[in-house]
C-alpha cells in the first residue's frame, strides 16, 4: 500500500498504479472523497500544503487561520502568565515596603518564591514578536516537514533498542520523531536569525510549532487513510 502522503502527491493526477502496484489504483475521485472525510483544521491544511501543492496554494488563508488558532493561545497564555508573575512579585516587594524595614522571614521567602516564578516565567515565555514573525516561522516550520528524511539513528521507526533497559527506548537522536531534525544553523538561517538569536529566543517556539504541527499532520493522514481504505 502506498503511503498516504505519497498518494495524495501523485494520485490526484493520472492513475497507474493501485495499492498493490497493479494497475488501476484508487481513482482521482477516490482520494478526494476520502480526502473529505478528514476532519478540518490545522491536521487537514498541512497534509494539503505539504502533500498536494496546487490544493495547498488555493487554501493560503485557510492554513494562516489555522496556524493563527494554534499559536495565538499559547502565547496569549504566556503573556498572562508573565504579566501574573510580575504582578505577584510586585505585591511581594510593596509588603514588604509597607512594613517600615521590619521584614519577617516569610515576607523574604514569598520575595524569593515570586521572584523565581518571574525568571521562570520570563524564561518560558516567547519573544514579544512572536506573532510578527509568525509567517516566517511557519514557512520554515512548513518546509523543513517537507524537506525532512528519515533518522538514521533509528530508521524512522521512532526507538530505538537499549540493552540497559532490555528494551526500547526513544531514539536520542531525533527525540522520538523519526526523522532527522535540521541543524540549528539550518532553522536559523531559515527564518533569517543568527545562530545565536534562534538557540536563545526562536528554538522553543520553533520546536513547538513543529511538533504540534506535525502531530496535527500525522493525525490527518492516520484519518485519510482510515477513509481510503474503507473504500476501496
Amino acid at each position: 500500500m502506498k503511503d498516504a502522503r505519497e498518494l495524495l502527491s501523485s494520485g490526484t493526477g493520472p492513475k497507474a498504479m493501485s495499492y498493490d502496484g497493479s494497475p488501476g489504483g484508487p481513482s482521482t475521485e477516490a482520494i478526494l472523497a476520502a480526502l473529505a472525510y478528514v476532519h478540518h483544521g490545522l491536521g487537514r491544511e498541512l497534509m494539503e500544503a505539504l502533500w498536494w501543492p496546487e490544493s495547498g496554494a488555493r487554501r493560503r488563508e485557510q492554513l494562516r487561520q489555522e496556524v493563527i488558532g494554534l499559536v495565538a493561545p499559547e502565547f496569549t497564555r504566556q503573556m498572562h502568565a508573565l504579566a501574573d508573575a510580575r504582578t505577584s512579585f510586585g505585591i511581594a516587594k510593596a509588603c514588604i515596603g509597607w512594613t517600615g524595614g521590619q521584614t519577617t522571614e516569610k515576607q523574604r521567602r514569598e520575595l524569593r518564591r515570586t521572584e523565581q516564578a518571574l525568571d521562570d516565567a520570563r524564561a518560558a515565555a516567547w519573544p514579544n514578536n512572536t506573532m510578527e514573525q509568525l509567517g516566517v516561522l511557519a514557512a520554515a516550520v512548513i518546509n523543513e516537514m517537507a524537506g525532512r528524511c528519515e533518522c538514521p539513528g533509528c530508521g524512522g521507526k521512532k526507538v530505538v533498542t537499549d540493552p540497559d533497559v532490555s528494551g526500547v527506548v526513544k531514539c536520542p537522536r531525533c527525540a522520538g520523531s523519526g526523522y532527522d531534525p535540521f541543524s540549528g544553523r539550518r532553522r536559523a538561517a531559515a527564518i533569517g536569525a543568527d545562530c545565536s538569536a534562534y538557540s536563545r529566543f526562536w528554538r522553543p517556539v520553533y520546536e513547538w510549532m513543529l511538533a504540534s504541527f506535525s502531530a496535527a499532520e500525522a493525525r490527518a493522514v492516520v484519518q485519510f487513510n482510515k477513509a481510503l481504505t474503507q473504500a476501496a
